[in-house]
């Protein structure tokens, strides 16, 4: 056998081996999770819903990775058209955030950068927003899932826009030890409310599976519901377009469809990111068994893009109605 045929096989024997580490690190890092128990039984308070004309809600994608596979992500926003003025759910990351995260040592940069800088603008929110003919003078609100730099981010590319938030996300945000951590960003928090003016509170209302609420526009439409774990103050969101058409955004609660499709916890590589994985772990179950309560229910993960695609048909930069 001659040399180069021996250093080819050899080149050939370390690419499989690279590719089954990969390969077994990819499992091991984010396929592979962790089965929780059920949720304790709790009762179901289904809310009366009616059809408001003139509400939509549309899909806006600033960010994108893995897409053309069933596990893709996705960062940005939805926008939801009311008659009372409009309403951003999250944002997404920021056009700056190289910039955001440049002073970071290198280990928190790297983590930053390969993670939540994945999915990183390639068109920033406003654009989204002009590209779906949205007047940003009747933006009411921008309500964030919970404080993190991939989801307030967007803010920084809009006008002043008033933002809604619990005290306990509030705290978190203004902690310096979690802004070190490079999971909130100073910037990003000067657009937040005053500390100790929160913007969000909640009422001893029951809503579907949960205790407490808050009825954004006091009329069904969109309502808001605690699920603390992920960080201290993050929120579901339901919108509430028809009586049948309706879906709930829980931003980070889980990862993908498959935390609530199969009541798993988070990846290894996004456990970390969890501020308390107890009760994290609590809050997946509970949206689990709602799913189970109500499987004709949208339930929307903030970077699962199959579960956008399938409220979404038209995918990105589309609107959905009451109709």
């Amino acid at each position: 056998m001659s040399a180069a045929r021996k250093w080819l096989k050899r080149l050939l024997l370390l690419f499989v081996i690279a590719l089954v580490a990969f390969g077994a690190s990819l499992y091991l890092l984010y396929f592979r999770r962790t089965p929780l128990p059920a949720a304790p039984p709790h009762a179901l308070v289904a809310p009366s819903i009616a059809t408001l004309p003139g509400l939509s809600a549309c899909w806006l994608e600033t960010g994108k990775a893995f897409s053309d596979f069933s596990f893709g992500s996705t960062a940005g926003s939805i926008l939801v058209r009311h008659p009372a003025g409009d309403l951003l759910i999250d944002t997404g990351n920021s056009s700056h955030f190289e910039d955001e995260i440049r002073g970071y040592p290198f280990g928190t940069w790297f983590k930053l950068r390969f993670l939540a800088g994945q999915l990183k603008p390639a068109v920033p929110l406003s654009e989204m927003l002009r590209r779906v003919k949205e007047d940003q003078t009747r933006l009411r609100w921008a309500i964030l899932s919970h404080a993190h730099l991939d989801h307030s981010g967007g803010l920084m590319d809009l006008p002043h826009v008033p933002v809604l938030l619990s005290q306990e996300e509030l705290q978190f945000a203004a902690d310096p030890a979690v802004q070190a951590k490079g999971y909130v960003i100073a910037a990003h928090v000067q657009r937040f409310p005053p500390l100790g003016k929160p913007t969000l509170r909640f009422d001893p209302v029951p809503y579907e599976t949960f205790d407490e609420s808050a009825d954004l526009y006091k009329d069904g439409s969109v309502v808001a519901v605690p699920l603390h774990g992920h960080t201290p103050g993050s929120v579901g969101i339901f919108v509430n377009l028809s009586p049948s058409r309706r879906f709930f955004y829980v931003g980070d609660a889980v990862d993908d469809e498959r935390g609530f499709e199969e009541r798993v916890g988070k990846s290894l590589v996004l456990r970390d990111s969890d501020n308390d994985e107890a009760l994290a772990n609590q809050v997946v179950t509970r949206i689990s068994d709602l799913h189970e309560k109500l499987p004709e229910l949208a339930i929307i993960p903030a970077h699962g893009r199959s579960a956008y695609k399938k409220f979404f048909p038209s995918g990105p930069l589309s609107c959905v109605a009451t109709q």
